[in-house]
């Protein structure tokens, strides 16, 4: 059993301030730990203290680790796309550290560390007090699909708002995809969306769910906005035809409710490398 932790320059004492380099360390229960979210695998937590920071992190379940077999987890893909995203000049959060915890290649446990904005919130929070906010995430969402970036899991909860960035950035994009820049309308674009669509028709009281169109279609380069919602309309329609499967399946999949994720247990220190964000 393996340990990789990738940690930003001058993050790592930071970091040990909390816990020591042990995947499994940073998935445990605590009074200065409030989880956020959770679903099968993964919780999101906030960690009080001098510094608060947010921990996201995954167990896997045993049936799924034979898929993961070499392959690097959400929270590693997550923090490469949030840095490459940086790199076109898109705001993004800053990633602390990574690290993956794996036996004979597969992967048991993994970790990604930000700071926590006190200021910052989900966009989705912040547009059902203020609809109008989705105007100025649909430029955002313009600016960063011009720039390259495909969002992948394309939804306002997936985006941040206020605190110390001010401008809208992204976050949960593991699945995210780069393209060339420019105003293109690949399917990738395409549905990210259709899922900002489907976003948007959760929000109330927000109504018709295509409007933010004729803000992202402001800028020159993509069609007209009754054409742009004509394409974008029959993945919006797939984003909410799989929903309504799930909602159907849910009481026999989840009698009891969602389970809770279950974090590693603590034992004896695994091998530990360390390695720059670089090297991801």
């Amino acid at each position: 059993m393996s340990e990789t932790w990738w940690i930003a320059p001058d993050a790592r004492q930071r970091l040990e301030r909390h816990a020591p380099l042990d995947v499994a360390a940073w998935m445990q229960h605590g009074d200065d730990r409030v989880v956020l979210s959770t679903d099968r695998q993964s919780a999101a937590v906030r960690w009080q203290g001098d510094e608060s920071l947010l921990v996201k992190w995954r167990a896997t379940l045993p049936g799924r680790r034979r898929r993961t077999w070499m392959r690097a987890s959400r929270e590693r893909k997550e923090a490469r796309a949030l840095r490459r995203a940086a790199t076109l000049g898109i705001a993004t959060p800053q990633v602390l550290g990574v690290a993956e915890r794996r036996e004979r290649g597969f992967l048991l446990g993994s970790v990604v560390v930000r700071p926590y904005d006190e200021q910052a919130e989900s966009a989705a929070d912040a547009a059902r007090r203020d609809p109008n906010l989705v105007l100025l995430l649909a430029g955002a969402l313009r600016g960063w699909h011009d720039a390259g970036f495909r969002h992948g899991d394309c939804y306002p909860k997936n985006m941040l708002v206020g605190g110390a960035a001010g401008e809208p950035r992204p976050i949960g994009c593991p699945m995210a995809t780069f393209v060339r820049a420019g105003p293109q309308l690949d399917r990738a674009r395409l549905k990210d969306l259709g899922q900002f669509t489907a976003g948007c028709a959760a929000l109330e009281p927000w109504g018709d769910p295509f409007t933010f169109l004729m803000a992202y279609g402001e800028e020159p380069g993509l069609p007209p906005y009754d054409e742009l919602m004509e394409a974008v309309t029959p993945f919006y329609e797939r984003v909410m035809e799989r929903k309504a499967e799930r909602e159907r399946t849910r009481p026999e999949r989840e009698p009891d409710g969602p389970p809770q994720p279950k974090p590693l247990g603590v034992g004896g220190p695994p091998k530990v490398r360390v390695r720059g964000l670089g090297r991801l």
